[in-house]
């Protein structure tokens, strides 16, 4: 089978380098410093986002205000190329919403009468901009994960937990309240009837299981949790971010349209990517080294 040029461009452009140089402090920076229940750490281009809210991680509204401001000045920031997310509190990623939150006052309206409009809530909000931020995102699971925790790790692009068979950590939970994001994001991952039985019998998900169902990457060693999740982070960063920003938009956008105006949106990203300067240099460089595969041939021989 022949492989097209075009192909090879898009895997060139795909594989720049970027720039080594040091990472002066931004705006960025700044802003994170006066964070309450987010401890962010830079690491030139990789921002390192530990949640802080002892002694259990409870995911609340303020911490979720910091964490969708966080992604605003992410995604705004020319510097920070990859972001990790893990918990900054020992035995736990993040426990689950505080539950004290969801107190109201009795209903006045019949529960006879239709369920109002309702609008999206805050939280399912911001994840759905962490899920469509234009770096990639890891989520570092260190952990306790259940509830609002899952589904924050669910937003993220790459998932790489602690090994709970190991170290004899507490199993990673999806058993999440009914409507919460998690219900909307896992069949997306794992298929629709393994998504029922886990949601709606509240199954506990250990490591291998995750690891199994494509939930998350892998698991590793808490010791080694955070080494794993910076060379991958390394590794990302390294790349175009370009390239990256389009890969990411085609395939989150891809899972809502027809096939048909995904290949569009896909031949367009690659009409726009590899008419970068970066592009045209890395390609021209290719040809000339391998000219056997020239242009002229129209690709790869068999």
């Amino acid at each position: 089978m022949k492989v097209p040029v075009r192909a090879i461009a898009l895997a060139l452009a795909i594989f720049a380098v970027a720039s080594t140089q040091a990472v002066a402090a931004s705006p960025l920076d700044e802003a994170v410093a006066g964070y309450k229940y987010l401890r962010v750490e830079r690491h030139g281009a990789i921002l390192v986002v530990r949640f802080y809210n002892p002694p259990t991680n409870l995911l609340s509204a303020a911490m979720t205000g910091e964490i969708r401001d966080l992604v605003h000045r992410v995604d705004a920031d020319a510097q920070t190329h990859v972001v990790i997310f893990t918990g900054g509190v020992p035995d736990f990623f993040i426990q689950h919403y505080d539950t004290s939150e969801f107190t109201k006052p009795p209903g006045t309206k019949s529960v006879t009468l239709p369920p109002p409009r309702y609008a999206i809530n805050a939280t399912d909000r911001t994840y759905l901009e962490l899920a469509a931020l234009s770096k990639p995102t890891i989520a570092a699971i260190n952990g306790h994960a259940e509830g609002g925790g899952v589904e924050l790790a669910l937003a993220c692009d790459f998932r790489i937990m602690t090994d709970p068979g190991e170290i004899g950590l507490p199993e990673i939970t999806l058993g999440l309240l009914p409507g919460a994001g998690g219900t909307v994001r896992l069949p997306r991952l794992i298929g629709i009837a393994r998504a029922k039985q886990i949601i709606m019998l509240g199954r506990d998900i250990d490591a291998e299981q995750a690891v199994r169902y494509g939930i998350v990457m892998e698991a590793v060693p808490p010791d080694r949790l955070m080494s794993e999740s910076m060379q991958l982070a390394e590794r990302l960063a390294a790349l175009s971010p370009a390239a990256l920003k389009l890969i990411k938009m085609v395939i989150n956008a891809s899972l809502s349209m027809p096939l048909e105006d995904a290949l569009k949106l896909e031949d367009h990203s690659f009409d726009v990517l590899v008419r970068t300067e970066k592009a045209q240099h890395l390609v021209q460089r290719y040809l000339e080294q391998n000219q056997r595969w020239g242009a002229s041939q129209e690709g790869l021989p068999p």
